[in-house]
């Protein structure tokens, strides 16, 4: 396991006490990284102080019908649920009820490629969609994760299951890598978890250990994400990592809100996102240009990938 960091400032010690008290304090540090515990928590100090003067990206995007366009998917994307981009700027999406990924030109909202997973049909609630390297992964509403590589057109790829503690009541609907933590961020549109009433939860997968945090990586309280959503609904349906600043954009398709969080979960913006545009918004990437992706799903009719470019 990766042990932390510490850093210290130094200071000239010219008493030997001083020294040997220095000594055992340093021992018992050490001691400490050795027994502890796998967590997601460490941040260097100096993004920790970009972060109490961070800045909001998420007014940088006009999310008016004006700025946007947006393209209507092949019929089996009626129901797309989730996107991810890759380091190379490549655009992943899923179907809500099988697991079938589609490679998609977003530029033009065509298919370039697509693939299976497993041998047969695999029939299952698919909620979303991440990708670290040439890894990719799928999250199921009840938080089973799928782990897989990337296949040829119309090919298959094996995969790995992974269970984690979480269940249907939790809901999962959002999955995004996090290269800081090195863990799946499972964003829960049911149950938070015990103790945790009156909010929302992302929960924190961890790719070396394979195994879920118990405690939520991010909490947003009701009480402040509600004020600006339709009828006071937020349940989060994606979430996506800012790849400049850092933060997350989370997406409710029910209460036709976005907010932007910072790496310590604190609320930096929210806006409206307009139901003409994102009928059901369920899934969200950002583009090598930094632009804005969502797609919709087609509730009953087609599926739809909106594009929202940076302002300049």
């Amino acid at each position: 396991m990766e042990r932390p960091v510490y850093l210290f400032k130094v200071f000239p010690i010219h008493n030997s006490r001083c020294m040997q008290r220095l000594s055992v304090c340093l021992l018992f540090l050490v001691a400490c990284s050795a027994d502890g515990q796998d967590t997601n928590k460490s941040i260097p100090s100096s993004t920790q102080k970009d972060l109490q003067q961070q800045e909001s990206w998420l007014s940088r995007y006009d999310l008016g019908t004006k700025e946007s366009k947006q393209f209507k998917l092949q019929n089996k994307l009626n129901e797309i649920s989730g996107l991810a981009m890759t380091d190379d700027g490549r655009l992943f999406c899923h179907d809500d009820e099988s697991a079938v990924v589609y490679q998609l030109d977003y530029k033009r909202g065509t298919v370039i490629k697509r693939f299976s997973l497993g041998s047969g049909f695999l029939e299952e609630d698919f909620e979303g969609i991440a990708v670290k390297k040439d890894t990719l992964y799928m999250v199921t509403s009840s938080g089973n994760i799928l782990e897989f590589r990337e296949s040829p057109d119309r090919g298959r790829s094996a995969f790995r299951l992974y269970k984690t503690p979480l269940s249907q009541k939790n809901d999962v609907e959002g999955l995004e890598y996090d290269p800081e933590s090195d863990c799946l961020l499972l964003a829960c549109k049911g149950d938070p978890g015990k103790g945790f009433d009156d909010h929302k939860a992302v929960y924190a997968f961890s790719l070396r250990t394979k195994k879920l945090l118990e405690t939520p990586r991010f909490l947003l309280s009701l009480k402040d994400v509600k004020k600006r959503a339709v009828k006071g609904n937020f349940n989060p349906s994606g979430i996506a990592r800012h790849p400049k600043s850092g933060t997350f954009f989370i997406v409710s398709a029910d209460g036709e809100s976005i907010v932007e969080i910072d790496r310590n979960g604190k609320l930096l913006a929210q806006e409206h996102l307009s139901k003409k545009v994102n009928s059901q918004a369920e899934g969200i990437a950002f583009a090598p240009d930094l632009s804005l992706l969502i797609c919709n799903d087609g509730q009953g009719g087609t599926g739809t990938l909106t594009v929202y470019p940076m302002k300049q």
